[in-house]
């Protein structure tokens, strides 16, 4: 079943898409300093989770 976008809930809040290119930029927006690469990098190592990837990039400043 297709994800739908209109359909949001709270483990759409909590994980990031890194196929989805709006998720990685909304991301991107919260970490300007970093690439579009290190944030996909981010997600590969650290998860889908948000707040593990979040800490993973306040890691590697």
């Amino acid at each position: 079943m297709a994800d739908d976008k209109k359909n949001v809930g709270k483990q759409d809040d909590i994980r990031v898409d890194a196929k989805d290119p709006s998720e990685v930029e909304y991301l991107h927006q919260q970490f300007p300093n970093k690439t579009h690469q290190e944030v996909k990098d981010a997600i590969e190592k650290a998860g889908p989770m948000r707040a593990d990837i979040i800490a993973y990039l306040h890691k590697k400043k």
